[in-house]
């Protein structure tokens, strides 16, 4: 008699429904906390218990819908429901606003903006190997978010928040000291340049992105109170990199291009150097055997954001030959985090 069962299938147990139900439920816990951080939502929380009303006056929203979205954020652990029309924001909470140490205001932003769309045609992207049709993608891209101030901010306070949580965690692993001078290439604002210079009094550094950041980096690096020791300068990565610095640090730039597009960076950075400069990339390594903790998670989500763009997160072996090609010797590779690895060069 027919069961309907495959013959090789297994018997799921109620944990397996549930970690299969929790995976494809993951959609509405993004755009959740995306239009939180739209209205603020934790910024007015922040002085403490508001009511929906007040809260969805003060965002020009809709009373009834910002309760329910208030209500889906009490369910997440992000507010707190101290009666039917009143909410208290959560110690979780707190890391959505944009002046904590921590803060993942931006990447909320990003998420459920850019990633989303990018991870929407991801089954284009699989199917043919090309690109995501969603956003814009390659070099041209970057330049062209000049066109929507919004989004730009929005994308780079997110790759600052991130760019200084990478800095610290380099600063406490890795011996910058030695170092009187720093670049931090493709940097946008200066996130990870800010932290370097924070933790070495003694160090002058720039940091190198397009020419439309100038304004918002300079704020930025004021607001960080090290505008004194840090510039901006004007520049494309692909046509050239300023020289005479001690430290060139690159903050996930490689990852974001294919092999061909990368050597062009790190032979530009070559020819910019003096003999006795040093590369440090902090970037997601893909390790060689993974598991399915969330560290590993991780990396290959990222692997996958940039596989929509055209690119790739590496293994330290892929690395290793990259950087040879450009005339860099892999000198170090140190694990700042489950996610994050430091890698030095030298030139040869």
């Amino acid at each position: 008699m027919d069961t309907g069962q495959h013959p090789c299938a297994t018997e799921s147990s109620p944990a397996d429904f549930q970690l299969i139900n929790q995976l494809v439920n993951g959609f509405w816990t993004t755009q959740v906390l995306n239009v939180a951080v739209q209205l603020r939502i934790p910024e007015q929380l922040a002085s403490g218990p508001k009511t929906a009303t007040s809260i969805a006056h003060a965002a020009q929203a809709h009373p009834p819908s910002v309760f329910r979205l208030l209500r889906a954020l009490h369910t997440l652990g992000v507010c707190r429901a101290i009666d039917q029309e009143t909410f208290e924001l959560t110690p979780a909470g707190h890391i959505l606003r944009p002046d904590v140490p921590r803060s993942l205001r931006g990447r909320a932003l990003f998420s459920g903006d850019m990633l989303w769309q990018q991870f929407g045609d991801l089954a284009y992207v699989v199917k043919t190997g090309n690109r995501t049709r969603a956003v814009d993608t390659g070099p041209e891209a970057f330049k062209k978010l000049n066109a929507d101030p919004v989004r730009v901010d929005s994308f780079q306070r997110a790759m600052a928040e991130g760019s200084v949580r990478a800095a610290r965690d380099a600063v406490a692993a890795y011996d910058f000291s030695g170092f009187a001078t720093v670049l931090d290439l493709g940097g946008g604002y200066g996130g990870v340049l800010s932290v370097l210079l924070a933790a070495h009094p003694p160090m002058t550094g720039a940091v190198c992105d397009l020419a439309y950041l100038s304004g918002p980096a300079l704020r930025y690096l004021q607001e960080a109170g090290i505008g004194a020791r840090a510039r901006f300068v004007a520049g494309d990565f692909f046509d050239a990199v300023p020289g005479s610095y001690d430290a060139y640090v690159l903050k996930f730039i490689i990852h974001d291009w294919d092999d061909e597009l990368a050597l062009k960076i790190l032979r530009n950075i070559q020819r910019a150097a003096r003999p006795s400069a040093t590369l440090i990339l902090l970037e997601q390594v893909i390790p060689e055997h993974l598991s399915t903790g969330a560290p590993d998670q991780a990396v290959i989500r990222a692997d996958l954001t940039m596989m929509t763009i055209g690119s790739g997160e590496r293994t330290v072996a892929q690395y290793r030959r990259l950087l040879s090609q450009a005339q860099w010797t892999l000198t170090r590779v140190i694990q700042l985090s489950p996610e994050l690895c430091l890698l030095e060069a030298k030139l040869r």
